[in-house]
């Protein structure tokens, strides 16, 4: 896995380059209708999944790999004559890239983030993006590892004396309110 989340994969004989940057998995959520780990999920239970969810999201990982939009429809259309389980675990395989960047160093994410039908609460990263001065478009062209990168540093830059990561529960809690706190509410202590 990638930084930035890119996967190279094997399509048809042709090695392309696929990335669902956080604007990327916003469309896919808006295309879907699910959350970007909730189809994670179902590709591996093999259930609950449409063939166009496959399709889909080869299609954006196509894009955000660099593929001109036109040229990432046609190889989607053509995905109709391919085997179908190979399909699958490379949807599968560029969902994880996309979800879970770089193995070999952990950023601190927040565990309970997903609402119903695993869908992000993509207003939270827009609203801490705002909150560091970040321009949408910056925001919209990272990865999820990127983002809590970024976030990571923003933080420690702004009070080096906070070394300890959060407790489960607090992430948990902090999340929570990020999702569905109210605007007159302040963060859990």
């Amino acid at each position: 896995m990638s930084r930035d989340g890119h996967v190279d994969l094997d399509l048809d004989g042709t090695t392309r380059r696929f990335r669902l940057g956080i604007g990327d998995l916003e469309a896919l959520q808006e295309t879907t209708g699910a959350g970007p780990a909730a189809l994670l999920h179902r590709f591996h239970a093999g259930r609950r999944y449409r063939f166009r969810d496959v399709r889909d999201v080869l299609r954006l990982g196509l894009i955000g790999g660099g593929t001109p939009v036109p040229q990432a429809h046609a190889v989607a259309r053509s995905l109709d004559g391919l085997p179908c389980i190979p399909l699958i675990a490379k949807a599968a395989l560029v969902l994880a890239a996309a979800l879970e960047g770089t193995e070999d160093e952990r950023v601190g994410r927040p565990a309970g983030a997903a609402g119903p039908e695993g869908r992000i609460a993509f207003a939270a990263f827009y609203g801490a993006a705002a909150a560091m001065g970040l321009p949408a478009a910056d925001l919209r062209a990272m990865s999820l590892w990127q983002l809590a990168a970024y976030i990571d540093g923003f933080n420690r830059a702004r009070d080096p004396e906070v070394a300890a990561d959060l407790t489960p529960q607090e992430e948990d809690a902090l999340w929570a309110w990020l999702q569905g706190g109210s605007e007159d509410e302040g963060p859990p202590a």
